[in-house]
Order: C-alpha cells, then structure tokens, then sequence
C-alpha cells in the first residue's frame, strides 16, 4: 500500500482554509474533506484525512459518520473511505461544458431501441464499477445496478470490461488485493479473452437471472475508463438473441469509440 504524505504547505493552506466564524467551522470541515478524495487518492483512511485538514482523528470520525448516513462517503475496506453513490451521482447530474455523457446518451438510447433491452454505461471510479447512465426499455427489467450503484470490477460483463481494460499495473494490483486467491487464474484468462475478442459477458453474476453482454467505449486514460452494456433476464435469450445482443453492443461501443478518439 502506497504510503501518502501531506507537506506542511498544504497542511498549512488546509488548515486555514478552515478558519472563519464558528457556526461554519463544521460545514468547511465537511467541504475540506471532501475535497480529498480526488482521482489520484480515491481512497482515504482517517488518519490520512486528520493530517489533510488538520483536526484530530475524533473530529473527523464524526464527520465520516455524517456523510455516511447521507450516503456521501461508504467504506471501502482495509479501513479506508471513499466517495459514496450519492455523490457520484450527483457529480454526473452537474455536467461540464464538455460532458461525455452528451456523446454517449444518443447512441445509448439508440441501444435500448434496437435491443428492446435495458443499456448501461459504467465507468471505473476508484476500486468499483459505477453505473453512470441507464435507459430502460419497454419492459423494465429489474436490476441491482441502478444509477450511481457501485460494483466490484471482477463481477459482471460491464464491470470486468472495464477491468480488462485498465492498466496492467492496476489489473494485477486489483487482483492481487482484492479478488480471492482461487479465482485469480480463471479471471486472468477471462479479462485477456475479453481484450482479444473486444467484449465480454456473464450470467446471473449481479443478479439472478439476468445475462448481460459489455464492451469498451473508453480504455483507461486520464483516470477515465467507460464500458457499454445491455441486460435482460436471461429467459428471453431465444435462439440466436445472444448473439443479437452482442453485435448491437459491440457496435455501439465501436461508434462511441470514433467520436470519443479526438477527446484529449
């Protein structure tokens, strides 16, 4: 585990930055922790936090209490925190001028039509598979992996695409820390077919009955890693519908990648 350090500069800027009258004091405290969690340190721990805003560790266990009861922080093992679904999905509902998801929403919708399935983009935030963006269909399936919802990246097609094509320092990482060791072998073999073949797939991994197929809208780049999915239970899987299912994904995933190539 890599070892963070906060310089006494920023600890002294963090620190007065939380100066001011004492009925806001508690509010820039919760505004300065969350400030922490960023695309390089997803991940917190407490004593990680106390040293960044300069409060002591039983300040901010109060405050890590909050903002789980409000859902905008939840654990994320080994003692560590990180940005819960409801901050997720509020960040998603705040778009930039520049927003993917005004790119990736026409051709989702286009998905769901022709598929007559419910269609899903995932992103890879921290350790976890994160809904983004969901467009149901005429016949709503019911999911677990609703918007702003999170998932291990070794369950499921969307989430193991987006893990088949992370980094191979952050792959190994992730297996090596976080899958148990008798499953490593078999989800190795499974992300490098994933990669040859350009989409994957599973069966009742997230929820029972249901099958789904993925593929990668954006390898990992700057922090951002995106996948493409539809769902369905599996008993409308009449012959020749997986295959169906898996070439309209796949070339969905394939126009999106187009118009995603000229982003820096």
């Amino acid at each position: 585990m890599v070892k963070q350090t906060i310089s006494p500069k920023t600890a002294g800027r963090t620190a007065s930055s939380l100066a001011g009258p004492s009925g806001t004091q508690s509010s820039r405290r919760l505004l300065a922790l969350l400030d922490q969690f960023t695309t390089e340190h997803p991940t917190h721990t407490v004593e990680l936090l106390s040293a960044a805003i300069a409060v002591p560790r039983s300040t901010v266990y109060r405050l890590v209490s909050l903002l789980k009861a409000h859902g905008l922080l939840e654990e994320a093992g080994e003692s560590r925190y990180q940005l819960g679904p409801r901050v997720i999905t509020m960040g998603y509902v705040a778009r930039s001028m520049v927003d993917l998801g005004d790119l990736w929403r026409p051709a989702l919708e286009r998905l769901a039509e022709a598929t007559s399935e419910t269609a899903l983009v995932l992103r890879r935030i921290g350790d976890s598979a994160v809904c983004v963006d969901r467009v149901e269909c005429d016949h709503p399936v019911r999911l677990s992996f609703e918007v702003g919802k999170t998932m291990p990246l070794h369950t499921g097609a969307g989430a193991k695409v987006l893990l088949a094509f992370s980094t191979p320092e952050y792959q190994e990482r992730y297996i090596a820390t976080l899958v148990p060791s008798g499953q490593r072998r078999a989800l190795r073999a499974e992300l490098d077919q994933i990669v040859a073949q350009g989409w994957g797939e599973s069966q009742a991994e997230v929820d029972p009955g249901i099958w789904a197929a993925a593929a990668s809208l954006m390898a990992e780049r700057d922090g951002r890693s995106l996948a493409i999915s539809v769902a369905l239970p599996d008993y409308r899987l009449t012959p020749g519908r997986r295959e169906e299912l898996r070439s309209a994904t796949i070339l969905a995933a394939a126009e999106l990648r187009d118009r995603f190539a000229h982003l820096k």
